[in-house]
């Protein structure tokens, strides 16, 4: 199948959405959160949604306008987490984890040894955009954002 070739309800490797949600590509039904759909009402996970109808992992399965009354939320309540704001410190918390002799949980330490390149490089960076900090994967060493989000707002914003 081909990217625009009719999919039961939509075309296969496109979201259509309008002021009323996703249509999902199983019933033909919109949705603000088709991920939660899919897997309620078609026993089917949101990974394999995706697959089945040509989707990028990238697409996000929630629509426009509830995406971003989550981030507000989000952003909005986080910040108003005074004691936890206060209280964070990622740079002492990489020193910590770095002074300890492994420097990582069994599992990360294993994950590491078999994906050459995807340690992470044991430095806090602060993204550029939204100014939060991170630690990136060693195969990333020059990245200046948190995220494909911000990398591409900042690029927007010139």
């Amino acid at each position: 199948m081909n990217i625009g070739d009719r999919d039961r309800h939509g075309h296969y490797g496109a979201l259509d959405e309008d002021s009323d949600g996703l249509l999902c590509h199983e019933c033909g039904l919109r949705f603000a959160h088709l991920g939660l759909h899919a897997w309620k009402s078609h026993a089917i996970t949101a990974a394999e949604y995706r697959q089945e109808h040509g989707l990028a992992r990238s697409y996000g399965l929630v629509a426009s306008k509830t995406r971003e009354a989550i981030t507000g939320n989000a952003r909005r309540n986080f910040t108003a987490k005074k004691k936890f704001l206060a209280n964070r410190d990622p740079v002492a918390a990489t020193a910590a984890r770095l002074s300890n002799a492994v420097g990582m949980s069994p599992a990360g330490l294993a994950a590491s040894r078999t994906q050459p390149g995807q340690g992470r490089l044991g430095t806090v960076v602060v993204c550029q955009w939204c100014e939060s900090q991170f630690c990136p994967l060693t195969s990333a060493r020059r990245r200046r954002f948190c995220s494909m989000s911000c990398a591409s707002k900042a690029t927007r914003a010139g």
